[in-house]
């Protein structure tokens, strides 16, 4: 009766556990197909709001026409076209506002405000037509933002899969700005030609546009590049060839017709030729965004399959419940039926149990068991020992009657070495005159017989027992040898398993990605979530080594640091930089743990790991420059304290500029300050492109005030550096008519070289720098000055 009460709680068990595994499984697979639809969502959302966008960017090229400026029946075409638009436009806003309903998560009051904005500008009657220009500029900017946003909103820009991370930073990102920069040199060319405009500020504009475009382009060409999809790529890069041809020639006419007055070129007609290039490359837009959507929906009705799958393969698992009952059940009854004829050994298997189970150490099971051995066989030596997988060797686990011991013995060496490889048992005879000389793993013995065994669980070698008798037993012939070495292999497997993984189970429940690897760093297991995020299988990366997944970029120190600590048998903790299989880089906060034998030796080692991607991505957005994409104050004032760190540590030198724009309120207050941020993205352009080192560092300390950081070999190193910033920037050769030493823009440098033996703090080296930096300024400016340090 109490076994059928075991039963019956082990079947209750296996039901409730089945149901919450069951419900977990559905839960967790729910969860992800909503998210799939709520990036696909995301898809048609912006595809709606960019191909208004369109129109708008339409609206603001045809506010530039003057009718005194073009044909009479030109501008009557004009005038029906944009009207046509602004109906568009109405109903179009209409269907936006309906997004409301049917996608309530992604829509919110500010696209009513835009909208209301929009209807604003085109009811009303704005004769000014910069003004008009920026009103729709402004405009088309707030919905850019807001198709932008609808990535983070709709988790699209958080897609850490390959392919479709590409699509999204095609369609969400650069397409967006290419477009934008083209239906600016639309508009404005438009109204260059109309006016036969020479004016240096919209001369550059449209410079600065078209340099801008180049940019966009090159970047869509790395984003595609980057696919792994051969098809898609090829059709994609076929629509690109197409638009980067009829964008130069596009620029063509720009260069000829305004910048160069080489050629003519209606305003009319120019006006077409970029609508139809804005159009392919929407096309583009549309084809990358199909394409998107196509993955999207594979991975939606994969995640569905799956499921169905799953809840297959639940109700298969309770039917399999109801059969193992079932076969339960019988065993019982089959138990009960032959009950009389072990009746005689169940006594000695009843209390054999009852020790084992009081026994909680390797140790105390295999002593227990050669005890029991010595009382029914009449065993007069033993030993057990026990094999382990990651190093090849036998450990002794326990002996019996015995003076000397070997504690570790080899694959292959002795009785014991042989038959752990041959799998086979060994009996051996001894003479009377060899008794005494007869030694087996360094054991002196007196039997006459030797019985060596071998441990088998689950068809691999668990461990040896060796049994030595006074006289010839043949006790691999007892028909319950079998039951009492399965009963002890069943102990010592979970006494094995309980030491040596309790600790591992607990880390993986909580940290869930894992991976071991033996002393040189070869990888001999992995995780399911490992080979998730570095995209390997578990074919492909066990018996690599573990650097088959690290980054170019990560410090060579670091890794020194880590194997410094494991080998000495200490714990690793730290933040690394990896690469998956795609290419693609992610962040892991590993807690590496040396495993160790009883004698302390060192086998191999086993990582914890949590994948912190996602953080590190939003300290990098904390850290960035948002107008000109440098780091910010706040990073420079962490980092340049820690590069000082690690200068003094390392024996290096290092440097600091700090740059100033010459008189830089007054560009402001002569070209607007819309034409100062455009200047401020292109000296942040300019100097991440001259310092683009691993070490190098630039920032945006605010206002029109950078610092660059660096290591360098020597002084002079340093100052051509400056010098070659300094230079890069006249060479720009933007206009700066309000400048009191040149009419273009010049930049002032205050530099100062650290040499590695210097002792002064970061305040001291900011505080010599600046004044440097003034130095420079008071002096006339456009010039580097050296600060002097104290060593």
């Amino acid at each position: 009766m109490q076994k059928i009460y075991k039963i019956v709680i082990l079947v209750l068990f296996l039901i409730g556990g089945t149901l919450f595994l069951f419900n977990n499984f559905i839960s967790n697979y729910n969860n992800e197909i909503e998210k799939t639809e709520y990036k696909i969502n995301g898809i048609e959302f912006a595809q709606k709001i960019q191909k208004f966008i369109l129109k708008i960017q339409k609206l603001r090229g045809y506010s530039q026409f003057d009718k005194f400026l073009v044909d009479e029946s030109e501008y009557s075409n004009i005038l029906n076209s944009v009207e046509l638009i602004k109906t568009d436009v109405k109903k179009e806003m209409k269907e936006i506002r309906a997004l409301k309903s049917l996608y309530p998560e992604l829509y919110d009051n500010s696209y009513d405000y835009v909208m209301d904005n929009i209807i604003i500008i085109i009811d009303g009657s704005i004769d000014d037509k910069i003004v008009l220009y920026q009103k729709y500029t402004h405009a088309i900017e707030e919905l850019k933002e807001r198709a932008y946003y609808l990535g983070f909103k709709s988790k699209l820009l958080l897609e850490s899969d390959g392919d479709k991370y590409f699509f999204v930073e095609v369609m969400l990102k650069h397409l967006p700005n290419l477009i934008e920069v083209v239906g600016k040199i639309r508009a404005k060319t438009t109204k260059a030609i109309l006016d036969n405009s020479t004016d240096n500020e919209l001369l550059y504009s449209i410079k600065n546009n078209c340099l801008l475009c180049e940019e966009h382009i090159k970047q869509i060409y790395k984003a595609v590049d980057e696919i792994y999809d051969d098809n898609e790529k090829t059709r994609l890069f076929s629509l690109l060839e197409n638009i980067n041809s009829e964008t130069q020639n596009m620029q063509q006419y720009v260069k000829n017709t305004v910048l160069l007055h080489d050629a003519k070129i209606e305003a009319l007609e120019f006006f077409k030729i970029s609508t139809n290039v804005i159009d392919k490359m929407f096309i583009l837009y549309t084809t990358d965004a199909e394409f998107l959507s196509q993955k999207l929906n594979q991975k939606l009705e994969k995640l569905k399959k799956t499921k169905l799958y799953g809840i297959v393969i639940g109700a298969f698992v309770v039917l399999l419940i109801f059969l193992t009952i079932a076969s339960m059940l019988r065993s019982y009854i089959l138990y009960v039926k032959s009950e009389k004829k072990i009746k005689n050994n169940l006594t000695s298997i009843i209390n054999l149990k009852n020790d084992l189970e009081k026994c909680n150490t390797i140790e105390e099971i295999a002593s227990s068991s050669l005890y029991f051995f010595a009382n029914k066989f009449g065993v007069v030596q033993g030993a057990i020992y026990i094999y382990n997988e990651e190093n090849n060797k036998l450990y002794l686990a326990s002996s019996y009657a015995t003076n000397k011991m070997k504690p570790i013995v080899e694959l292959g060496e002795g009785l014991v070495g042989e038959v752990a490889v041959q799998k086979k048992g060994i009996q051996t005879d001894l003479k009377d005159n060899k008794k005494i000389n007869f030694r087996i793993e360094d054991i002196s013995i007196e039997p006459s017989n030797i019985c060596t065994v071998p441990l088998i669980s689950y068809e691999k070698i668990f461990g040896v027992l060796q049994l030595g008798f006074m006289q010839k037993h043949e006790i691999v012939n007892n028909e319950d040898f079998t039951y009492f070495i399965d009963m002890i292999i069943g102990f010592l497997r979970n006494a094995k398993y309980s030491d040596t993984n309790r600790q591992y189970l607990e880390l993986i429940d909580k940290y869930v990605i894992t991976s071991k690897t033996n002393k040189k760093g070869i990888i001999t297991d992995v995780s399911d979530a490992f080979t998730k995020i570095s995209g390997y299988t578990k074919e492909e990366i066990i018996g690599k080594a573990h650097s088959i997944v690290a980054h170019p970029d990560t410090p060579k120190e670091l890794y020194e640091e880590m194997w410094e600590t494991i080998l000495q048998g200490k714990i690793y903790e730290g933040e690394i930089k990896n690469l998956n299989k795609s290419g693609a880089e992610y962040w892991i906060e590993t807690t590496i743990t040396p495993t160790k034998d009883k004698y302390e030796n060192i086998l191999g080692f086993s990582a914890i790991i949590r994948d912190i991607t996602d953080k590190k991505r939003i300290e990098e957005y904390s850290i960035t420059d948002a107008l000109s994409g440098l780091y910010n104050r706040r990073f420079f004032d962490i980092n340049f304290n820690k590069e000082r760190k690690i200068s003094k540590r390392d024996n290096k030198s290092l440097a600091l500029l700090i740059v100033d724009i010459d008189y830089f309120k007054q560009y402001n207050d002569t070209y607007g300050h819309q034409r100062g941020d455009e200047i401020l993205k292109s000296v942040a352009l300019a100097m991440k492109s001259l310092f683009k080192r691993a070490s190098d560092y630039v920032y945006r300390l605010g206002g029109e005030e950078f610092a660059v950081s660096f290591y360098t070999n020597d002084k002079e190193s340093a100052l051509n550096r400056a010098e070659s910033l300094r230079k890069s920037i006249e060479d720009l050769k933007i206009e700066h008519l309000s400048s009191a030493i040149s009419n273009y823009l010049s930049i002032s440098i205050g530099v100062t070289f650290i040499p590695k033996e210097c002792a002064m703090e970061v305040d001291e080296i900011y505080k010599i720098t600046d004044k440097a930096l003034y130095s420079a300024k008071n002096s006339g400016r456009n010039r580097v000055v050296e600060a002097t340090i104290n060593l």
